[in-house]
């Protein structure tokens, strides 16, 4: 029988998220909006003037529900299957870093928060950290991150 003691010990603790600096939200912006083609911000300078204004919010499995785009996956191999359809992958992200993304986590090492998007109606949607945002549900850790506002009106808006 498992007791609920069991259940809160395989829990991490984790409280090290921080605001990525401006280097990763330009490379993020460069990596998601620009080569995506996306329609969302005019240029970099909103972005990361959204980005500055953003709140930092604790996300939920009941939120997170209600992010578009976003992969919950459930196993570290699963989200392996994932990264390998990556465009970075295998130079920038591979078995590896992925593995230590979950030591990272379990050390309680600094980790940028994910950015989320919200438009108008309320939609939202993940637009940097799905991986990270995967990787701390699987640990039982609900990811803070940026709530960055989009003045479209939906995720469908561009």
């Amino acid at each position: 029988m498992i007791k609920l003691k069991d259940i809160l010990n395989e829990s991490t603790s984790f409280t090290n998220w921080q605001i990525p600096s401006d280097e990763d939200l330009r490379r993020e912006f460069r990596v998601e909006h620009e080569m995506k083609e996306l329609n969302y911000f005019s240029d970099v300078d909103e972005f990361l003037e959204k980005c500055k204004s953003a709140k930092h919010v604790l996300i939920t499995p009941a939120m997170d529900s209600n992010i578009q785009y976003r992969s919950r996956t459930k196993s570290f191999d699963q989200l392996l299957s994932l990264i390998k359809g990556y465009r970075s992958y295998p130079k920038y992200r591979n078995e590896e870093t992925l593995k230590s993304m979950y030591t990272a986590f379990k050390s309680n090492k600094k980790m940028d928060m994910p950015i989320i998007l919200k438009f108008k109606d309320g939609s939202m949607r993940i637009f940097a950290g799905n991986t990270r945002m995967d990787v701390a549900f699987q640990l039982n850790i609900n990811p803070k991150v940026l709530m960055v506002k989009v003045n479209k009106i939906s995720v469908d808006d561009y």
